[in-house]
């Protein structure tokens, strides 16, 4: 076998307590890397970091929408377990709302997780990144941020966002000749607590549980959710040194919806 394809790396990785970021949390220590877990479910990270190992792991409270909580985060790693050189923006919300229903302050919520939190996660990371090893950014952006649906404005509008943002910070890196690689993923529906929230709307709706994944997974040609550690092999591929000629670039872990 060869060597741990993120040996010696240090990732600072947002939302992961659960869904994608603790998948990739996991898939970063199985292949060498140091981790901290930026999370709100305070709670939850501090199991998984515990279950991973303190030597390999920590956890810390980061509401992605606070500047402070970022740089705190990111010292923590450094001090931890040396200079940062990756970071993973996978803290997001999803509430569905059309454009009747959602309220201002519902897209406001949404804006300020999914694409200020991200933001501010590029803005952290490149300031640390290109004091140290350099590295790479990877943000989670989603299918919904290339194909609409009606009955979330605001998500939409949100990973949009997210995927321009993603563009404009790799741009700048390399205008820099910073070492720094910014893509992102866009992953369809996965089977994680955010599907698992639509889930239990649907079973208050009158739906039966299987009517609401079978509902999700028929849009995917692949006709199934996605599992957790797929995004997470992509953001892998994507934060390891196989991926050194790219940036700017995205990668749809999507099962066909976007082809």
């Amino acid at each position: 076998m060869g060597a741990p394809r993120l040996a010696g790396k240090t990732a600072l990785i947002s939302g992961g307590a659960s869904g994608i970021g603790a998948a990739t949390a996991r898939r970063f220590v199985e292949e060498g890397a140091c981790v901290v877990l930026g999370d709100l479910q305070i709670d939850k990270a501090h199991a998984l970091a515990e279950s991973l190992g303190r030597d390999v792991a920590r956890a810390t409270a980061l509401d992605v929408r606070d500047e402070g909580q970022w740089r705190a985060a990111a010292k923590l790693a450094a001090d931890a377990f040396g200079a940062l050189t990756t970071v993973v923006n996978s803290a997001g919300v999803s509430i569905p709302g059309t454009i009747e229903e959602a309220s201002l302050e519902h897209f406001r919520h949404t804006m300020a997780i999914n694409l200020d939190g991200t933001f501010l996660g590029c803005k952290i990371g490149v300031e640390a990144l290109k004091g140290g090893r350099g590295g790479a950014i990877v943000n989670v952006s989603s299918t919904l941020g290339v194909k609409a649906g009606a009955i979330f404005t605001a998500y939409c509008a949100s990973k949009g966002g997210v995927r321009m943002l993603t563009r404009a910070v790799a741009l700048h890196c390399a205008a820099q000749n910073y070492d720094i690689r910014v893509n992102a993923i866009l992953p369809g529906a996965i089977h994680t607590e955010m599907v698992e929230g639509y889930v239990e709307a649907g079973l208050a709706a009158g739906a039966t549980r299987e009517q609401v994944i079978s509902g999700f997974a028929s849009v995917h040609p692949m006709q199934r959710l996605g599992r957790p550690h797929e995004p997470a092999d992509a953001i892998l591929f994507l934060a390891s040194d196989e991926a050194s000629f790219t940036t700017g670039g995205e990668i749809a872990v999507d099962g066909g919806y976007l082809a």
